[in-house]
């Protein structure tokens, strides 16, 4: 078995090592603190997968060589603020402020577009961290926010943005499968901080190495609107009868949230397509990468 054929190493590996961490963190710790802390095992498999993809250069120097040392400060962080207890408000603030890192290690772009993309950024992990952690509304976005992020990159010519996007949208379906029928974990800040950061740092990159266009991106973007969108459309048809079963906002609510995040994907790829020229995006991190297909 080639363990760098890009099915197993993007999808297969981080999909296993996700599922196999989060359930391992769930047993040895036990009821409580198991569920709380399964969450870390997404984080595992979304940093290792970056360091199996992108490796792990001291200093590093081209900009998908900085990934991994974002998503692995982004887990630190998380697995910080999981220990503290801390609110939402200050999972919040702390992310935003390590979104302004990102960014100023990512990018060097002109005050008002850096300013544009922070904003960006904090409506995004807003979106995520207000989700309920012992739902998998927010899980199945990230899910399909990232596929729908591989799909644009390939679009624009960077198999390895393709498969880094890959892995992170199978790294947290392997977490979600502990979420989703059955809920036996919670979707804390130790996986979602994570997640959320390293979505946004794809998100970055393939608007900074390829030709994809803001359009498509923003769209995939606006896939974290999804839970809101289908709670507030709950509210204003909900009958007088009574509130929703748990059971259905368990079970149901994430299939619903994920069909309409499908929309925006959809709306996304559909403008990335039409714009699309027939030569392939020129990419700046494709010539340190050899793609085995």
């Amino acid at each position: 078995m080639d363990l760098h054929h890009p099915l197993i190493q993007s999808l297969l590996l981080p999909l296993l090592v996700a599922f196999t961490v989060t359930g391992m963190l769930r047993g040895a710790l036990g009821g409580v603190q198991g569920r709380r802390w399964a969450a870390a095992g997404v984080a595992v498999a979304i940093v290792g997968a970056a360091v199996w993809l992108l490796g792990w250069q001291l200093p590093p120097g081209a900009l998908t060589e900085r990934l991994p040392w974002i998503y692995a400060a982004a887990a630190l962080v998380g697995l910080g603020l999981e220990a503290l207890h801390a609110s939402r408000r200050t999972e919040w603030l702390a992310a935003g402020l390590l979104w302004a890192l990102a960014l100023a290690t990512l990018a060097a772009k002109p005050l008002p577009l850096m300013i544009g993309l922070w904003l960006l950024g904090l409506a995004v992990i807003r979106a995520v961290l207000r989700e309920h952690a012992a739902r998998a509304d927010a899980a199945a976005v990230l899910v399909i926010a990232s596929l729908g992020l591989a799909a644009i990159a390939m679009l624009s010519g960077s198999a390895l943005l393709f498969e880094a996007s890959l892995a992170l949208a199978a790294a947290v379906a392997g977490g979600a499968l502990w979420l989703w029928p059955f809920v036996r974990i919670a979707f804390g800040a130790s996986g979602a901080i994570v997640a959320v950061l390293a979505w946004l740092a794809l998100m970055l990159a393939t608007a900074l190495l390829t030709e994809a266009r803001p359009l498509p991106l923003l769209l995939l973007a606006g896939a974290f609107m999804s839970g809101p969108l289908v709670r507030w459309a709950r509210r204003r048809l909900r009958r007088p009868s009574g509130p929703a079963s748990t059971t259905a906002r368990t079970w149901v609510e994430p299939l619903i949230v994920a069909a309409v995040a499908l929309v925006w994907v959809a709306a996304a790829l559909a403008v990335a397509q039409g714009g699309a020229s027939d030569a392939p995006g020129a990419t700046m991190d494709d010539p340190y990468y050899k793609p085995r297909w």
